[in-house]
């Protein structure tokens, strides 16, 4: 194989990668080792490291210690349903759910305190700078593996002398049945989703592998103009699919 313009190690990786994309090595496969592909492709074991590395960063490839180099599965395993969740309003937690929809144990983990909002939290709960509000970090897990981070945030003032002051611990679970039980009713909820590679405490959390990114969503709950909670939350994108169902109006509706 002749090498020339892009360096070879990331030729190699191309190479490779298309072989993926092809379906010539699929999901499970394992790579040939290192002495074979040096034969294969006419290099040193630094070029041959390096394409793999390469591979291995863009989330293609793991390495599994004692076993080689596999391929990994690009297909999310799980969807995370999120534009139907409301098709009924709730009564529980939405991710609780959605994992015992799947046949797995949703449990968490969470801390809470009460802090001071920031500029941007502020400008996400229409409040000024500075108020008290109520923060709440949780670790999501299904049968035990992590599977989402939230930071969650509300208007103290809301909530203050009430039984859902704090967000867990109390009478009722998730944020729109907490709300109603206190006569504020959610009409709205918007949400913001993007992709990132993960923090470095994001990838420990989540046990993130190399390369795999995350999936961010924002998500604001409203009764009618007015912010009640917002949250930031954090998935792997090898672990799900955000899958969306949005309802349409019918003609009836819209005469």
């Amino acid at each position: 194989m002749a090498y020339q313009g892009k360096p070879a190690y990331q030729q190699i990786a191309d190479d490779i990668r298309q072989q993926v994309l092809d379906g010539a090595l699929q999901a499970g496969d394992r790579l040939p080792t290192e002495v074979d592909l040096m034969s294969e492709y006419g290099v040193s074991r630094i070029v041959i490291r390096n394409a793999v590395e390469l591979l291995q960063n863009e989330g293609l490839v793991i390495k599994r210690q004692g076993a080689g180099t596999f391929v990994r599965e690009q297909t999310p395993p799980r969807k995370r349903i999120s534009g139907d969740l409301y098709g009924k309003r709730p009564t529980a937690s939405p991710m609780k759910r959605a994992a015992e929809a799947e046949g797995r144990r949703s449990e968490w983990e969470y801390q809470t305190r009460r802090t001071t909002a920031t500029k941007a939290i502020a400008e996400r709960l229409a409040i000024q700078p500075g108020d008290d509000v109520v923060r709440t970090t949780y670790t999501f897990l299904a049968d035990d593996e992590p599977v989402m981070l939230s930071t969650s945030y509300e208007p103290h003032a809301l909530t203050e002398g009430t039984p859902i002051e704090q967000p867990e611990g109390g009478p009722v679970s998730g944020v729109i049945p907490r709300f109603d039980s206190i006569g504020l009713h959610i009409t709205q909820v918007v949400e913001e989703v993007n992709a990132r590679a993960p923090r470095p405490y994001e990838g420990e959390a989540l046990r993130v592998a190399p390369g795999v990114p995350v999936i961010t969503i924002t998500r604001t709950y409203l009764a009618g103009e007015r912010p009640v909670e917002t949250c930031d939350m954090v998935v792997a994108a090898d672990k799900y699919t955000l899958s969306y169902s949005i309802p349409i109006p019918s003609t009836e509706a819209s005469e």
